[in-house]
């Protein structure tokens, strides 16, 4: 009976053993920021089709977007980010004739900046997205700085705090 007992105690503790790499392996792959990137995406999404008859983004803005209902980014949950929508950093009103806005979100501590630029762009996302803006560093497709973002291109570019990203969306 106590041969059996040290088996059992053997595999119960490899089993917990590996159950906790398991684990620990989930929690290093995990992107804390998928939610924030996918609002981001809807909130693109809820643009677009919101103007879809009308010739441009003319009168986007942040205020605008609140005030129709567009943002669909979770300020209470996130509210250490700054969102706005519209034209550049700013969110400011959008002229006529433009035919592409922007979303930006700023207040980032590098590890967001990071997790949220280096993201997968979903294949159909692809088509309305035309840059992201990493701070200063402008990412689009088939340039120097291409999209999508591989792994480790933003180490760099993102700094401690204070970092800001801009999806520019057609």
């Amino acid at each position: 009976m106590s041969i059996d007992m040290r088996y059992l105690r053997s595999f119960l503790f490899c089993l917990g053993f590996w159950l906790a790499i398991i684990f620990l392996c989930y929690v290093l792959m995990r992107n804390p920021y998928k939610a924030i990137h996918e609002q981001i995406f809807a909130t693109a999404d809820t643009v677009r089709s919101f103007y879809r008859d009308q010739p441009g983004y003319w009168k986007l803005s942040t205020e605008s977007a609140q005030t129709n209902g567009l943002i669909k980014f979770d300020t209470a949950k996130y509210n250490e980010f700054k969102f706005d929508v519209g034209n550049g950093i700013n969110g400011d009103m959008i002229m006529p004739g433009e035919m592409q806005f922007d979303i930006a979100l700023k207040n980032l501590n590098k590890s967001a900046c990071i997790g949220l630029s280096e993201m997968p762009i979903k294949a159909n996302t692809q088509l309305g997205l035309q840059k992201i803006t990493v701070n200063d560093t402008e990412f689009s497709w088939g340039e120097e700085h291409s999209l999508p973002i591989k792994k480790y291109k933003t180490r760099d570019i993102c700094q401690p705090n204070d970092n800001v990203i801009v999806w520019t969306f057609r």
